[in-house]
């Protein structure tokens, strides 16, 4: 089992929000107004839980860094916040050597017409947290501490039927939850870390978690994936996707239902077959055509490293081609076939 990590201090030295967004130890309120002062970012009120998730809303920057110093009690948290779509000429951060082989990003960055990346910025008072979670697609994550410290809650995979009720729905807090409705969530397996500055943790997929901040903190987070959790991504796609049908199965027989329950997985998951298979295409097409350079570390661009990668998109190609759910999408699994041809036809 793939276990969470945390990276030691001086590996962030050299970035410039290590730099510039600090000051003394605290947030350089100055200096963030200055960069991002009137970007509109998302923020979430800590103390108020909406569904499984809290209630957010959207604001300027400056608004919510004056109500992060004059109103600390609020907790809000300004959080999943594009921020290098906002100010994509500052280069805050450079990502570290073993964590580089970011698939997701890489896709995204060469889809503009996507509007979206996985790259974030979390930054709030003390007592502003994240409720219990696993992370989307069942992607690895990783969160660098700026300032500030981060107390973390890790629960191992494998422990689901220990923290969702009858209902499917989850525990939202691991620190004061109804007992009644989950009555079995006292045998968990839950492992605490404490993230201080400087420090980077890596979650691997499957792990959920729960994260608290100690004092201002500011952190900058990926979700990424690359050929050892591509497998995991897809498992999670095709589970949400049984989910959606259960969900369906009275309309079940109208006409369309395949293209129906694929919008309804999107809107859902953030992903349906038809985009999963554009990501494995375009990170396939990459490697055939030793388009793999960029950010990518060494490890991940040698042979081996090319090798191994193919093996386990051309894998993933073929549970989705024997998927009965690529028989419903128009022309997808003649695709999907097409590909995993080429793929095992390199890997001769």
């Amino acid at each position: 089992m793939t276990l969470p990590k945390i990276a030691r201090r001086d590996t962030l030295t050299h970035w410039a929000a290590r730099r510039d967004w600090v000051t003394n130890g605290r947030p350089n309120f100055a200096k963030l107004r200055e960069l991002y002062g009137e970007c509109q970012v998302p923020v979430a009120e800590s103390d108020t839980a909406y569904f499984s998730d809290q209630k957010r809303t959207t604001m300027r920057f400056s608004e919510f860094l004056d109500a992060w110093q004059t109103e600390p009690e609020r907790k809000l948290y300004c959080k999943d916040w594009h921020f290098v779509q906002a100010n994509p000429q500052y280069r805050a951060y450079d990502v570290l050597p073993h964590l580089s082989d970011d698939w997701i990003n890489l896709f995204y960055d060469d889809h503009p017409e996507f509007s979206d990346d996985y790259r974030f910025s979390y930054m709030g008072g003390e007592g502003s947290w994240t409720p219990f979670h696993e992370d989307v697609y069942r992607s690895y994550s990783w969160s660098a501490n700026i300032c500030g410290e981060k107390h973390w809650l890790f629960v191992p995979p494998g422990q689901t039927h220990l923290f969702t009720d009858a209902c499917g729905n989850w525990i939202y807090n691991l620190l004061d939850y109804d007992t009644k409705q989950f009555p079995h969530a006292h045998k968990l397996q839950i492992i605490e870390a404490v993230q201080r500055p400087g420090e980077t943790v890596f979650v691997p997929s499957g792990w959920w978690h729960q994260v608290r901040n100690v004092g201002d903190t500011i952190s900058i987070n990926h979700n990424w994936a690359n050929e050892f959790n591509i497998l995991h991504m897809y498992q999670r796609l095709r589970s949400d996707l049984d989910s959606v049908l259960h969900a369906l199965r009275d309309v079940a027989d109208m006409d369309g239902f395949d293209e129906h329950a694929q919008v309804v997985l999107r809107a859902d998951s953030g992903t349906d077959y038809s985009r999963f298979f554009r990501f494995v295409e375009h990170i396939a097409k990459a490697y055939l055509e030793h388009r793999i350079v960029g950010g990518f570390d060494g490890y991940f661009t040698s042979t081996a490293g090319v090798v191994r990668a193919l093996e386990r998109i051309a894998a993933v190609l073929g549970l989705l081609s024997d998927d009965r759910a690529t028989v419903g999408i128009q022309g997808l699994r003649d695709e999907i076939a097409r590909l995993e041809e080429s793929v095992r036809e390199c890997l001769r």
